[in-house]
Formats: C-alpha cells, sequence, structure tokens
C-alpha cells in the first residue's frame, strides 16, 4: 500500500469543510473492515483512508497546524501502512466499566502473537508491534501486520467465504470467517 505523503493532509479549515463527508465515508470503510473475533476483541483493516481519518481528527482535536508536527503525525500513522504485498490492522480488546480490567488484560498478555489469518491451504501470522505486552498485562491496542507472499494473493481472492480470522491464545481462543466484502476489500489493499 503506498504510504501518505504530508499532501494527502489538509488544513483544519479545509478539513472541517469535508469533516462530515469523509466520517461517513470512513465509518462505511470500516463497517467492511473491522471484524470481531469473539466477545472481546476487534480487528480493523486499516488502509489510506481510516489513516488519514486518524491523522486529521488528531489534528483538529490537538490544533495541530506545524508543518513538522504533521510529517510526524504522517510518519506515525504511515506504520500502519506497511508497503508491498501487506496489511496493517489495529487489534482492539474491548473493556467496559464492568471488566476488572487489569485482570482481563493480564489474562491476555501475548494476544497479539496468537492472530493468524486462516487463508484454507495457508496460515499467515501477524508480526506485532514490540512493547506492548508483558508477562503480567497487555495494552487495549495492538498493531498488527500481515505480509503475504504473492501467490497468498491468489489465495486470499480464491478462498472468498472461507478466509478467517483467528486468535488462538490460551485464555482467549476464537475464530470468524471474514465476509466477502472484507476479502475484497483486502485483495484490493494488496493490488492498489
Amino acid at each position: 500500500m503506498r504510504p501518505l505523503t504530508t499532501d494527502d493532509i489538509v488544513s483544519n479549515a479545509a478539513y472541517e469543510q469535508e469533516r462530515e463527508a469523509f466520517r461517513r465515508h470512513v465509518i462505511a470503510l470500516k463497517k467492511v473492515r473491522r471484524v470481531a473475533v469473539g466477545p472481546r476483541v476487534a480487528v480493523v483493516f486499516e488502509n489510506r483512508d481510516t489513516m488519514r481519518f486518524q491523522i486529521q481528527e488528531m489534528m483538529r482535536i490537538e490544533h495541530i497546524e506545524d508543518p513538522e508536527a504533521i510529517r510526524q503525525e504522517v510518519e506515525t500513522y504511515n506504520d500502519l501502512l506497511p508497503e508491498g504485498l501487506a496489511i496493517g490492522a489495529t487489534l482492539l480488546i474491548e473493556l467496559t466499566h464492568d471488566d476488572d480490567i487489569p485482570a482481563v488484560l493480564r489474562a491476555l498478555s501475548g494476544i497479539e502473537h496468537t492472530v493468524v489469518l486462516d487463508l484454507g491451504d495457508r496460515v499467515i501470522a501477524a508480526e506485532a508491534e514490540a512493547g506492548r505486552s508483558t508477562e503480567e498485562t497487555t495494552s487495549s491496542v495492538h498493531y498488527l501486520t500481515f505480509r503475504f507472499q504473492p501467490e497468498d494473493l491468489r489465495r486470499l481472492a480464491d478462498q472468498a467465504g472461507r478466509v478467517a480470522l483467528e486468535i488462538r491464545h490460551s485464555q482467549y481462543s476464537h475464530r470468524t470467517v471474514l465476509a466477502p466484502a472484507t476479502v475484497a476489500a483486502l485483495v484490493a489493499d494488496l493490488t492498489t
């Protein structure tokens, strides 16, 4: 996937003019790209628009206008848009006020290292951003990369309706078959 540049980012004033339409667009994208894996975890497959939205919203909330600060935001979020035959994703552990949050995060320590994309005859293990888990606890947000081989793209496209996202953690084992629209979005990410 092609990384974002500062040319993709508009000023806060220009963003205010397009914000509502762009927000609706990103919400529609995330309906296809957000996948629940069991009752507590969601994975959002990111793309250029979802990352641009994050940057623009960060700039809006924090009133960022300085070109150097914008460049740093773009660099940070581009880390979630791997180049080449790869897809970036955000894993979210969904917590409520009723949860014993420290206990849940302790039980799910290392979860980011147990996520796989099952293409039927090949499994692609997610690579997790380092430093978000210890033996005692984990973060509620993890950044993942799924790296594909050229033949995996064909497998992904051919397996629509059978591609699954799976978590194989000792305390949290769940599998979700991806909707054909999600698979199509991932194929598009890998081919554009």
